[in-house]
């Protein structure tokens, strides 16, 4: 073994602790990026030769230390999980805020609430039962029942509202998918061109991962890794980026506005399995929003129902009968009855025609029960969804928190750790300089001082 040997063993570790110190600063510099992944360098010990040389064989300690690639710190089992419970997280929220949106719509309990509008318009009928001659009393019936009416409309509208709002919210984040995944399939290419020309590629994948874990909120992913340092990105089983390749997803909402929204892919709109944020949209515009809805006309239409069956028995103050209060409203919905609007007197209260002072039919209406147990029912219902959904969300969030601490152990960068690094590298230099400086005057002595004694 020579003894140059050792300048050589020397000057790798100078190298190897030189990189090692490089990447370490790259780490500090980097601690508050957002998707930055810890990096590492890779070194191995250089045993020197194995294939011996003609009559010669290599006895040394080993050639000094290999610096190897640079590698990110990441586990992919805890990132494929963390796409996962994301996107599970991200949809509940997503219904959270839907189901928010409609208990603010309700605005129950309070006094403009329908419950409200309904007791003060069954106290009306109390009123004209209590004073079936009086005018006044039957004007006011008839504006609490326009008030009522009104009100079942305009809170139908206003859930009608949410529900096109959260359509076009749905569009607007398939449009933010379809240009990350396009971004992705970008990034593939540059980071196979990276690995081809012998560049280190980690930042480009920290970028195309921080994309990835967004497109996982949004629509819920699967990744596997593809040639050449690519990944392929899955939805619902089907790839929305292979390789250098994005497909592109739409939103189908058809040519009627309560038509089933779907999320397609736009080469052959053949649907596509959202989950995430898109998912909890889907749920609201399907689901939630046409279920209240459908529930409120429901209490509406059984509210003329009831009302209707009771108020055709009785006779109007001109001893006519047979009169609807309510009819359906030329937009949907109900309406009092255009003629009792005009004229209050064909309220019907008494149970006989000519019977001013009866308002025995009136009181029979001022009791009825069954539309208002069923609103009630339906707005309870609603609460303990909402309920349900926030415990869930509770739940998820303690279940997220728990994984992206996992994975940040791996990846994350701790200033502690790296400032330990930093020490221990720097002191490896500062030795492996010092072995430089020794062998350098070994080197000496023997070119320079060898054979002098006795000169």
């Amino acid at each position: 073994m020579s003894d140059f040997n050792g300048l050589q063993i020397a000057l790798s570790s100078l190298y190897a602790q030189r990189k090692a110190l490089q990447v370490t600063g790259q780490n500090i510099a980097n601690v508050n990026t957002e998707g930055y992944s810890r990096q590492r360098v890779e070194l191995t010990a250089d045993s020197g030769p194995v294939t011996p040389a003609v009559q010669s064989r290599y006895s040394g300690p080993g050639s000094g230390v290999l610096t190897g690639d640079t590698t990110r710190l990441r586990d992919q089992f805890l990132e494929l999980r963390g796409y996962q419970e994301h996107a599970v997280d991200s949809g509940l929220k997503q219904s959270q805020s839907v189901l928010s949106r409609v208990e603010l719509a309700f605005d129950e309990p309070s006094d403009s609430g329908l419950s409200k509008l309904i007791s003060g318009f069954l106290a009306g009928f109390d009123d004209v039962a209590n004073n079936p001659d009086d005018l006044a009393a039957r004007s006011q019936l008839v504006e609490q029942g326009k008030t009522l009416a009104g009100a079942f409309t305009q809170l139908d509208a206003a859930l009608a509202t949410q529900r096109s709002s959260s359509v076009d919210e749905l569009t607007s984040l398939v449009g933010e998918v379809n240009n990350a995944a396009a971004r992705v399939a970008e990034l593939n290419q540059n980071i196979t061109s990276a690995l081809n020309n012998g560049f280190s590629p980690n930042e480009l994948m920290d970028q195309r991962d921080l994309l990835i874990s967004q497109m996982a909120q949004q629509v819920g992913v699967t990744i596997r890794p593809g040639d050449a340092g690519t990944i392929d990105v899955y939805v619902g089983g089907t790839a929305i980026v292979r390789g250098t390749r994005a497909v592109p997803l739409k939103v189908d909402v058809g040519t009627d506005p309560a038509q089933t929204v779907r999320v397609t892919w736009a080469d052959d709109s053949y649907p596509a399995g959202v989950t995430g944020s898109a998912g909890g949209l889907l749920s609201a515009v399907n689901d939630v929003i046409p279920r209240y809805r459908s529930g409120l006309a429901a209490v509406a239409q059984q509210l003329s129902n009831d009302v209707n069956a009771v108020h055709r028995t009785g006779y109007a103050l001109d001893g006519s009968t047979n009169h609807d209060f309510f009819t359906a409203a030329p937009g949907g919905g109900i309406q009092v009855d255009p003629a009792i609007v005009a004229d209050p007197s064909l309220v019907a209260a008494s149970s006989a025609a000519g019977a001013t002072r009866d308002g025995s039919v009136a009181q029979t209406i001022a009791e009825l029960t069954g539309f208002g147990d069923r609103y009630n029912q339906l707005v309870v219902n609603l609460g303990v969804e909402a309920q349900a959904t926030n415990r869930r969300v509770d739940v998820q969030a303690a279940i997220v928190q728990h994984v992206d601490a996992a994975r940040e152990s791996t990846a994350g960068v701790n200033l502690d750790e790296e400032m330990t690094s930093m020490l221990e590298f720097q002191h490896a230099y500062d030795a492996a300089a010092r072995f430089l400086t020794a062998v350098d005057q070994t080197l000496d002595t023997l070119i320079h001082q060898t054979g002098l004694v006795g000169r």
